[in-house]
């Protein structure tokens, strides 16, 4: 009799779920494993699986879920209960693994039409991985900061926030595996060539955003368009020319992508014309990030797209001019490390400690307020932000002049003042004009 009651409740709450199935789930983690209805949200949870239409729309319903799960872990971190992280975190395990096995056995009668169906799972696990990323950084600063936890209890931390990110590389090499399955059965159903598959699978990818993260912004005012263009990716290539030769290949846009891509705001400021390139390499791959300014005497969304094809199609040669590579090096004796870089309106920030790392922009200028919303988002106090925080300012003259990249034989010829000039300007760009 009580279960027949339970089931009933459940298939009354059940239109609730469905009702939220499409929305974002909020920051608010919900019901949380420290509590007695938690059992209640995680039969809900699964009847809204269960009622998915195909494996396509469970993987995706799973990452939804996956995500509760994730902002869970991070309420309970919070409150220092150890005992309802790991319940949470063992559910984002088993909720990833079923994940996986909807994805193994996706499948249509249209292998094209799959591929776009896994390429999309793919784009949603990306996201899930930022946000996982995003949340063990986060608690990894304000728990050293804090220093609330035992050498035992910050170990066992580590390893469930490690844990997430492995389930989350489980499903990743999985979906790796299925599109390179269905790229087979392409080939043996259309007849196309090996060449022409990867070439439509690179277009979608572009097209979901799989791998990069390239925003385009047109600022318009006095009859005028400020427009800037800026791409990050990660890649396993640490060679310069090959570097470069991809740097040209994602940057490039064409006018579909560019329209789709193109945000129009109606306040603006100046800026000058120039290109900027960063590059970071480590044992892993490089970190990539371009940024592309100019200025355009039109605010016809047809005018600023045309500019946008013309001025993105780069060269090595152009890159190469404005080039500047970081090694990445083992910082000693910091365990938490803050830096601010304001420029064109905003504030780059990066945060790093011993074991991990993230970066955000904040539209804001003014350091009081930067120095606010830093302390909120990382869930520490402004005075421990001002004690770790160093800031850099880009000049006025600093932002108009063109500097040339340093050579080899520049750096030897004078390693003492070249290293005093990198302490001083440590975080800024090389920036050239266009």
């Amino acid at each position: 009799m009580k279960k027949y009651l339970v089931l009933v409740g459940l298939l009354l709450l059940l239109p609730v779920v469905l009702a939220q199935e499409n929305e974002i789930v909020s920051e608010d983690p919900g019901v949380t494993p420290d509590s007695f209805l938690w059992g209640v949200d995680k039969a809900l949870e699964q009847i809204s699986l269960l009622l998915a239409a195909d494996p396509e729309a469970k993987a995706a319903k799973g990452l939804e879920i996956a995500r509760e799960r994730l902002l869970e872990v991070k309420a309970m971190a919070e409150a220092k209960n150890l005992p309802a992280l790991e319940k949470a975190q063992n559910e984002h395990s088993k909720i990833l693994l079923k994940v996986k096995e909807n994805i193994k056995s996706m499948a249509d009668d249209d292998p094209e039409a799959q591929l776009e169906n896994e390429l999309k799972i793919e784009k949603e696990l990306q996201e899930h991985e930022k946000e996982i990323e995003e949340v063990s950084a986060k608690l990894k600063v304000k728990i050293k900061v804090e220093g609330v936890l035992s050498a035992e209890q910050q170990a066992q931390l580590d390893e469930f926030l490690a844990s997430l990110s492995e389930s989350a590389e489980d499903v990743k090499v999985e979906i790796k595996n299925k599109k390179e399955s269905t790229k087979v059965t392409i080939k043996e159903k259309t007849g196309k060539s090996e060449e022409e598959i990867e070439d439509d699978v690179e277009k979608s990818e572009r097209e979901q955003g799989i791998g990069e993260e390239i925003k385009v912004r047109a600022e318009t005012a006095g009859g005028k368009s400020f427009v800037k263009v800026d791409l990050s990716f990660d890649t396993a290539a640490t060679d310069k020319e090959a570097l470069l030769a991809e740097i040209v290949e994602r940057f490039s846009l064409d006018a579909e992508n560019a329209a789709s891509l193109l945000k129009v705001e109606e306040e603006a400021e100046d800026d000058e014309d120039r290109l900027q390139v960063k590059v970071k390499t480590g044992a892993e791959g490089s970190e990539v990030d371009v940024k592309l300014r100019f200025t355009i005497n039109s605010t016809e969304e047809s005018a600023i797209v045309a500019a946008l094809v013309e001025r993105t199609q780069l060269t090595p040669e152009q890159i190469e001019a404005v080039w500047r590579l970081k090694e990445e090096k083992q910082k000693e004796g910091k365990e938490i490390e803050i830096e601010v870089e304001i420029e064109e309106g905003e504030a780059q920030v990066k945060v790093e400690t011993d074991s991990s790392e993230m970066e955000f922009v904040l539209e804001e200028t003014d350091r009081e307020k930067i120095v606010q919303e830093i302390a909120s988002r990382l869930g520490i106090s402004v005075e421990e932000v001002l004690k770790y925080a160093t800031f850099e300012e880009e000049s006025e003259e600093k932002s108009k002049r063109t500097e040339e990249p340093e050579t080899e034989e520049d750096e030897a010829g004078d390693e003492d003042e070249d290293s005093e000039e990198e302490d001083e300007e440590s975080g800024s760009n090389v920036s050239g004009n266009q």
